[in-house]
Parts: C-alpha cells; sequence; structure tokens
C-alpha cells in the first residue's frame, strides 16, 4: 500500500468508530482536529506526509 492508500484506510477505521461514538482526544480530554502520517528517513525526519481527514466530535 502507498502512504496515501494507508492514510484513506486509517481515515476509514477513525469514521467508523466515530459513527459508534467514539473519537480521538489527546489525553487531556481535547479532540484531535489534525493527523497526519508521515514516512520518515533514517534519522527521523519527515519525507513526504498525508494529512488525514477527520471527524468532528460534537462535544468539542
Amino acid at each position: 500500500m502507498t502512504l496515501e492508500e494507508h492514510a484513506r484506510a486509517i481515515e476509514e477505521a477513525i469514521q467508523a468508530a466515530a459513527d459508534d461514538g467514539f473519537y480521538l482526544d489527546n489525553g487531556n480530554s481535547n479532540g484531535v482536529r489534525a493527523l497526519e502520517l508521515n514516512k520518515v528517513d533514517d534519522y527521523g525526519a519527515p519525507l513526504t506526509w498525508e494529512t488525514l481527514t477527520l471527524p468532528y466530535n460534537p462535544m468539542d
């Protein structure tokens, strides 16, 4: 799978969870509004990235 295909698969899984009432948070009960999937080099620097579309948490 490509980076983009992985990103879309992750979006689908997150959306399925949101459809069941589960949302991502940052550990402090704040909703996660942005997420990126990165391809990194051997030193941990991002080479390319794909932004994920996240569902809106109505409690935010």
